[in-house]
């Protein structure tokens, strides 16, 4: 009887821990529109007031820890501007691998870009990170590099 007992409490503490009561990972945030994630994720989006021809808003996105991405659709592929919650905080996806990291200045931005596989030819993939006026952000894109600092030097944050 008392293995009984015993083997009672036992799947009784199994089956508790089998449930699903653990809290299920935080999925991001989207918005539709523009105004949609200034009122739902607040001012503080990273909204560039350049964008290369022919480039238009797809959706935001506000991760579990705080970093908001605007994508945009153009010719070249899609362009991620991301504010990162932190200055330590990791780039979203897409993952660019490269083992070279280049500095990029223009327009009073001093940046880290580095490319996938170190490809700096046209329509390669690349990621751009650096820090303005206390905030940190990451854009990843196709674009030609003459574009690359005038969309991060354009970056706005509270309009």
């Amino acid at each position: 009887m008392k293995y009984t007992l015993l083997f009672l409490a036992l799947c009784l503490i199994i089956a508790a821990g089998c449930t699903g009561t653990e809290p299920e990972a935080a999925t991001p945030e989207s918005a539709g529109t523009l105004d949609e994630a200034r009122e739902v994720f607040g001012p503080d989006i990273p909204e560039p007031s350049y964008l290369p021809e022919g480039y238009t808003f797809e959706n935001a996105v506000r991760y579990p820890d705080g970093s908001v991405t605007l994508i945009y659709n153009g010719t070249a592929g899609d362009l991620r501007v991301t504010r990162l919650s932190s200055a330590d905080a990791p780039c979203p996806d897409p993952t660019v691998s490269g083992n070279k990291e280049w500095t990029s200045q223009g327009n009073g931005i001093v940046g880290r870009l580095v490319y996938e596989n170190d490809d700096r030819s046209e329509g390669s993939l690349w990621r751009l990170r650096w820090d303005w006026n206390n905030a940190s952000f990451c854009m990843t894109g196709s674009l030609p590099a003459e574009e690359i600092m005038k969309i991060a030097a354009s970056v706005v944050v509270g309009r």
